[in-house]
């Protein structure tokens, strides 16, 4: 008897409050994960002033957001002042408490990891050993003692490496290098099924004055063996989207499908390359014109049965889709805090994806 198909209701459970008489301009890349069932976003990046190729320099926040969760709907409960201003970072909620691993704070890769508990109503944080090299831009999962940290990236390289550390040790455990992927990758999406495996789903890996290579691969590591494959190809190569593990499947939401992107890139290149002044600024002209008239990312959402090894879509993002943030599994419901909606824009929206 075949399962029935999984249905996503889309709704906005929540809002990052407004700052003064603004409307908040949201976040990319937040510190965020639920501790003691209560949803934090804290961190991240914005452009406050003014779009980056006008200008607008981005801006590291310092702010920590805290949520109830009743079924689809968010209460802000209080706001606080983050004592970091850390943003892209890997998130992962492991029962009671979540992790932030890696990022970067003022355009500079960090190393640092940091597990985040509340006590009473405050949110504290406890440093946890350094991972092997300062990344940003990777991605976390949890498979029983350990959790995962999959590429990344800081000013030097692209990472193919997977660390793991054992967050259930009574001593002071350090980083272990796991496995190799056989690509270099950041901005992927990696989930497990919490027992004995884990998935890599699409991401990127920059390349000086060219385009990005975009992934349409869907990897998956089996933690017994330590060994790696390719099991299947994604409906289409993104990266910089969100995913979770929901009763053996996967559920990738939305992404970066580069066409966009891809164009700025070669114009950058080219800007870099070009000696002539005025034609420079030409360049750099149609840089800006493609970037102020983003489209924003992909709304399909895609359903992976891992039995059958099949894709399947289902219901949509509504309204603007988020990149280059986290999806939080909290029983039947995802929740995906702010994000980036197209170049240099973030949204104040806290999605909610009631799974049916």
């Amino acid at each position: 008897m075949s399962e029935p198909e999984l249905k996503i209701d889309w709704s906005v459970g929540g809002i990052l409050p407004a700052t003064g008489e603004r409307y908040h301009p949201g976040v990319a890349g937040p510190v965020s994960g639920i501790a003691e069932d209560v949803l934090v976003v804290a961190g991240g990046a914005n452009f406050p002033n003014g779009m980056p190729w006008e200008g607008g320099a981005k801006q590291y926040t310092k702010e920590s957001y805290h949520y109830s969760i009743a079924n689809t709907h968010l209460k802000l409960k209080q706001t606080e002042v983050f004592e970091d201003s850390l943003a892209y970072s890997a998130n992962v909620t492991v029962g009671k408490v979540f992790y932030s691993i890696g990022g970067e704070r003022m355009g500079q890769a960090t190393a640092d990891v940091f597990c985040y508990l509340m006590k009473g109503n405050k949110l504290h944080r406890k440093a946890l050993s350094f991972l092997p090299e300062a990344l940003t831009n990777g991605a976390a999962t949890q498979v029983g003692d350990y959790i995962y940290f999959v590429g990344g990236e800081n000013a030097d390289k692209v990472s193919d490496k997977i660390y793991r550390l054992n967050i259930k040790s009574s001593k002071y455990a350090n980083w272990e290098e796991y496995a190799s992927l056989p690509y270099a990758v950041s901005h992927a999406v990696v989930v497990s099924d919490g027992d004995s495996r884990i998935y890599i789903a699409g991401g990127r890996k920059r390349n000086l004055n060219s385009k990005s290579k975009i992934y349409n691969a869907l990897y998956e590591l089996q933690i017994e063996t330590n060994k790696i494959t390719n099991v299947d190809t994604l409906p289409e190569a993104i990266a910089a989207g969100v995913g979770v593990f929901y009763k053996g499947n996967i559920i990738l939401i939305g992404g970066d499908n580069a066409k966009t992107f891809h164009r700025v890139e070669e114009l950058i290149g080219a800007i870099n390359l070009e000696v002539d002044e005025t034609k420079k600024a030409d360049l750099i002209r149609k840089k800006n014109a493609i970037q102020s008239s983003h489209p924003g990312f992909v709304h399909d959402v895609w359903i992976y049965d891992i039995k059958t090894k099949s894709w399947k879509k289902t219901d949509p993002i509504k309204g603007a889709s988020p990149v280059t943030t986290t999806a939080i599994l909290k029983d039947d419901l995802i929740i995906i805090p702010s994000g980036e909606i197209r170049a240099g824009v973030r949204t104040d929206q806290i999605l909610i994806g009631k799974i049916k």
